[in-house]
């Protein structure tokens, strides 16, 4: 039972580096199973094809290691500090990993199971949002508008971070400079803190250098 794990761990761990290194078309059973370790026939043992694995995958990736920027702390400015805190972990870690998420990317437009996954992810966190929003704003509003502000900023985040680090909108030294982390972060934390709360954070909290021209 343990080496039948291991085998299973073994054989994502591949993908996983696969992925990251090249994409989605990348994926193949020689290849994995090749990194991995084990015999073709053992694969089998274990998925179905490649599908599955890449599936398996991106589930696993994309509930541990994708998390939300959600604001938190007592003050305004504390929720805008704290978002940018989490935001420049998030860049970072797309950052590092800009291959892999285009390939989970592709693979969400191209499968209809990889894209209920990432729906039912950014569906919590815009619930979450939305009743972040609404906290601090119960006034009058139209019907669902909290909603739509929650689905709204995450989808914000999901784009501009794909137009950045996928599409390179900045050049392609843009995404692989580092020093750019905490710039980013804060753009996405400054966007949020606006859409949720209808108003911007102290400037005095505002610190990243100005943005590149657009190529």
């Amino acid at each position: 039972m343990r080496r039948a794990a291991r085998t299973r761990a073994a054989l994502k761990l591949a993908a996983l580096e696969i992925l990251s290194e090249d994409d989605l078309s990348s994926l193949t059973i020689a290849a994995v199973t090749g990194r991995a370790g084990v015999a073709v026939g053992t694969f089998y043992v274990h998925f179905n094809g490649t599908r599955d694995l890449a599936l398996e995958v991106f589930s696993e990736f994309a509930a541990v290691d994708i998390a939300p920027a959600m604001p938190e702390g007592g003050t305004l400015p504390d929720l805008y500090t704290g978002m940018k805190a989490t935001f420049v972990e998030i860049v970072r870690t797309f950052r590092r990993r800009r291959k892999l998420f285009r390939s989970l990317f592709q693979m969400k437009r191209q499968d209809d199971a990889a894209n209920a996954v990432w729906l039912g992810l950014t569906a919590s966190w815009a619930d979450a949002l939305s009743a972040i929003a609404r906290k601090h704003d119960p006034g009058p509003m139209p019907q669902g508008f909290n909603s739509f502000v929650g689905h709204a900023t995450t989808a914000f985040a999901d784009e501009i971070m794909t137009r950045i680090y996928i599409d390179e909108i900045f050049g392609p030294e843009f995404p692989g400079d580092p020093s750019n982390d905490e710039v980013v972060a804060e753009w996405l934390a400054f966007a949020r803190h606006r859409m949720l709360f209808g108003m911007d954070p102290d400037p005095k909290l505002l610190a990243a250098p100005p943005p590149p021209a657009v190529r």
